[in-house]
């Protein structure tokens, strides 16, 4: 499960084995509990949850209650499941080492200006985990490989490898957005992408400039500022 928070409400997404596809979610907060609705098609369900040491306990009710444990360190990064392991290669770079359900699979990764970090999350929107290989951890201009699960394996996808900037996914919309700053000014760009019936599109390349507000997109239309913040 993948949650942002900001202001006190909540979005996020989980994939359920019996679904295989991304479960939306929306909610908000309080001083001791978050609550999250869920729609699936016609049903819906509400997540209680309430803070513990180490993450969260509560429910899930729809039909029915069943209980539910999250544990803040129950991730696929790095280090902290032990069949997802980094390592230097032979070759120069890194290797991404996967296990899971008694296969194992390599993905070489390119040298990287900090130690790689990994991050499974669904930016093709088929209910499977792709791999976000991070090998620049800055907030802006940072550079990652991305890697989409297929039927045969792991594949990178360049085009997405190649864009200037630090992705980030947002799972509502589902677009992958690129952020990146200019190192002279405040000029920040960003380029958005989705996958459409598993096609990348690209759905707009933009720029504002802090200093002066204005904006503008690639196709040389303005872009306001509460535009580009909306991505």
């Amino acid at each position: 499960m993948s949650l942002t928070a900001s202001s006190g409400t909540y979005s996020g997404v989980y994939i359920y084995n019996k679904f295989k596809k991304n479960i939306l979610l929306n909610g908000t907060s309080s001083a001791d509990s978050v609550v999250l609705n869920e729609k699936v098609g016609e049903s819906t369900a509400v997540i209680t949850l309430k803070p513990t040491v180490d993450g969260y306990k509560g429910q899930w009710c729809g039909k029915k209650c069943l209980p539910i444990t999250l544990l803040t360190h129950d991730s696929f990064k790095d280090g902290l499941l032990s069949g997802v392991k980094i390592s230097d290669s032979e070759n120069g770079g890194s290797e991404l080492k996967l296990e899971f359900n008694g296969k194992v699979e390599n993905i070489s990764l390119p040298e990287s200006i900090d130690t790689p970090t990994i991050d499974f999350i669904d930016v093709s929107g088929d209910g499977f985990y792709d791999v976000i290989a991070r090998t620049d951890h800055r907030p802006n201009n940072g550079s990652q490989s991305v890697y989409i699960s297929t039927n045969k394996g792991f594949v990178e996808q360049k085009l997405l490898s190649g864009v200037n900037g630090t992705l980030t996914y947002r799972p509502f919309t589902k677009n992958i957005v690129f952020d990146s700053k200019d190192d002279c000014c405040e000029k920040y760009s960003k380029a958005i992408y989705s996958f459409d019936n598993d096609k990348l599109v690209k759905i707009n390349d933009m720029s504002f400039d802090y200093s002066n507000d204005k904006g503008h997109s690639e196709n040389g239309s303005e872009v306001s500022k509460s535009m580009f913040e909306s991505y």
